[in-house]
């Protein structure tokens, strides 16, 4: 079971701990919330796919908390939310406008209640009916004129399948690494993703075969931790890119994004690299290697820096003039230790709610 929680400090801890014998945690945020907050912090939980998210209402300023599930509601109508109550009885406006969303798992106590087990026993219990819940619904919706009116959420999303390239300077530097862990960052968002490989030393069957992955979606893929991997066929490339070859079934597999690991930088990969919406260089930030990048990275393309600290990120940007994003060590691809520097990354390809001018089309949920 994948939980998200938000909830107050003295409550949380509790919680936290019930969670782990119960499930897995994949999103948190611990303290109170209110004003534009609230509005990012449940917006960030409605981008991480989980079963429940658990509220604790004495997190939430009152006047928000309503419309605030309500927009979680519509991003993640499969998501089960499950209430924390304090010292409430029923009839409660609050409370009745939550029902009143559709939200029947109302766990109610005191201060002397026990919350870690009191979650774990509603968890482990089938989802909440209406009947539960009457006791607590009188009807009445707390600021019912604004409620109408955040109803629609307006969300910019990328028009067609996004390409993401990933190129590095030099063999063993961690281009393939990256390549899987931008896709493993996208397949946790709930991004329908695929890689596709393209580079010159062929691994993926070997890592297909070694985790005994599964037939993807597609034929001639292989799902790996919720990504559809596409290996090279060597029998059958001719000297073609594998993507050019797959064209035909990345659009029948509907992939949002596609990731393309193209392996070493050479003068037929960059112009690969221009063909994607959003590429990245895979680089060593060693002194001994800079040479490797100088003159021969565009600005266009983003530099990841793997292995290295912030210092040397910056150094090399104050000498040699190349800006970049440090990636600290993390040895499996599909952990999520790194999302908050993908999140950056690959902002301009996500999802967003402001409205700029860009290759996106709205749409309405």
């Amino acid at each position: 079971m994948l939980i998200s929680l938000i909830a107050t400090g003295e409550t949380a801890e509790k919680i936290k701990e019930s969670i782990k014998q119960i499930g897995e945690l994949v999103f948190e945020y611990i303290g109170k919330l209110d004003g534009e907050k609230i509005k990012d912090v449940f917006y960030s939980a409605s981008r991480v796919p989980s079963d429940v998210l658990v509220v604790d209402l004495k997190a939430l300023d009152e006047k928000e908390a309503v419309s605030a599930l309500q927009s979680f509601r519509i991003a993640r109508p499969n998501t089960r939310v499950a209430v924390i109550v304090h010292d409430r009885k029923p009839g409660d406006i609050l409370i009745s406008s939550i029902v009143s969303l559709g939200i029947y798992d109302i766990t109610a106590g005191d201060e002397d209640t026990d919350w870690g087990e009191a979650v774990k026993k509603a968890l482990l219990s089938p989802p909440a009916a209406y009947t539960q819940a009457a006791r607590w619904h009188t009807g009445q919706f707390l600021n019912a004129s604004i409620q109408a009116k955040e109803r629609v959420i307006i969300e910019e999303r990328p028009a067609g399948i996004v390409t993401i390239a990933v190129s590095a300077t030099a063999h063993g530097i961690g281009c393939t690494h990256t390549a899987l862990s931008i896709a493993s960052f996208l397949a946790r968002l709930g991004h329908s993703t695929a890689v596709i490989e393209d580079s010159q030393r062929p691994v993926f069957s070997f890592l297909c075969s070694v985790l005994k992955a599964k037939e993807g979606k597609v034929e001639g893929s292989y799902t790996v931790h919720g990504i559809d991997i596409f290996p090279v066929d060597e029998s059958r490339n001719n000297g073609n890119w594998n993507y050019d070859m797959l064209l035909k079934k990345i659009k029948a597999g509907q992939y949002e994004y596609v990731v393309r690991d193209l392996g070493v930088l050479d003068s037929a990969r960059k112009k690969e690299m221009y063909r994607a919406d959003i590429a990245f260089i895979v680089a060593s930030a060693a002194k001994w290697r800079w040479h490797e990048i100088i003159d021969r990275i565009d600005s266009e393309f983003s530099v990841i820096f793997p292995l290295a600290s912030q210092s040397d990120v910056e150094e090399i940007s104050f000498y040699a003039g190349i800006k970049g994003t440090a990636l600290p060590y993390c040895p499996n691809p599909f952990a999520r230790e790194n999302d908050f520097i993908f999140l950056k990354l690959l902002a301009p390809v996500l999802p967003s709610r402001r409205k700029k001018k860009s290759l996106f089309r709205i749409s309405l949920f």
